[in-house]
């Protein structure tokens, strides 16, 4: 017959070890969002013997009062599906279904599904007073960084117009190369926007700078409990500073080539000489040059 202390020690057992599957198997609790406003981001850039491309992307913002979450939920699921083996395998597919229909059909509406619009993303923490960005440092590596609210200062202008059925005021701001026109409704005082920008007393739905390169523009919105998850862990990010890191990645677009070439050995010819247009279009920021 089994003694007291032997049943004791069994039964502390069972609950040590029934109290650590509980605490492994416990969902990760992220924080919520209260609006989630759909923009359209425009870009035009400059993509080798294609010429200027003009890029419509679809971007999400989750926010609350403290922290927001933007990002293009296109890429975030091409993320989950790299960040696991079984995810990997349904990308691979993806891929050769897409080359396939491309060359046999020469359609070529799978790309969609599979190549990358923008690896961006943009968290923002109001108790924290910091932005951290996410993004590419060069065409095969990633990068992090940094930077704190202040960086951004807006001058609100008494220019109004009324768009989705919000009264719109207008204000500017010269910020990391860029002069930005916003328009913000106080009616949603959250302030936060696209991308980076925030920092005004209601929520940006419109950005531009007057070159045209970009473009934010909200095409909806509506309330939300989304939660904010972090990033999918299948990207190493290395933390860099703002402006090394885009350097870095300015300079692997002007020498993909030979940077491509010396990745697979194939020999992809010279790389493009720099142009005035080359200089023309470039990054939602230039002050890195």
């Amino acid at each position: 017959m089994k003694t007291t202390k032997t049943i004791v020690s069994r039964l502390a057992i069972f609950v040590l070890t029934f109290a650590n599957a509980t605490v492994c198997n416990a969902k990760k609790v992220y924080p919520r969002a209260e609006i989630k406003v759909e923009y359209n981001y425009h870009e035009k850039f400059l993509r080798g013997r294609d010429g200027v491309i003009d890029q419509d992307i679809k971007m999400l913002l989750l926010a609350n009062p403290q922290k927001s979450k933007f990002y293009c939920p296109a890429t975030e699921f091409k993320d989950s599906l790299m960040s696991s083996p079984s995810g990997e395998a349904i990308a691979k597919r993806m891929m050769d279904a897409a080359v396939k229909a491309s060359i046999e059909n020469n359609d070529d509406s799978g790309w969609d599904a599979v190549v990358y619009k923008t690896c961006m993303y943009v968290f923002k923490d109001a108790a924290e007073e910091c932005i951290t960005v996410y993004d590419r440092a060069t065409a095969f590596d990633f990068g992090k960084y940094e930077e704190p609210f202040n960086e951004l200062v807006w001058e609100v202008g008494d220019t109004t117009k009324t768009i989705l059925g919000y009264d719109w005021i207008k204000a500017t701001a010269d910020y990391h190369g860029r002069i930005w026109t916003a328009w913000f409704t106080p009616e949603i005082p959250l302030q936060d926007g696209p991308w980076k920008l925030r920092g005004l007393p209601g929520l940006i739905l419109e950005a531009f700078e007057p070159d045209g390169q970009h473009h934010f523009i909200a095409k909806g919105l509506e309330k939300s409990d989304m939660e904010m998850v972090p990033i999918y862990p299948g990207n190493d990010y290395d933390k860099l500073k703002r402006k090394e890191m885009l350097k870095s990645r300015w300079e692997s677009k002007i020498n993909l080539n030979s940077i491509a070439s010396a990745a697979t050995g194939l020999n992809l010819g010279p790389d493009a000489p720099i142009s005035k247009e080359n200089m023309i279009y470039d990054f939602l920021e230039t002050d890195y040059h």
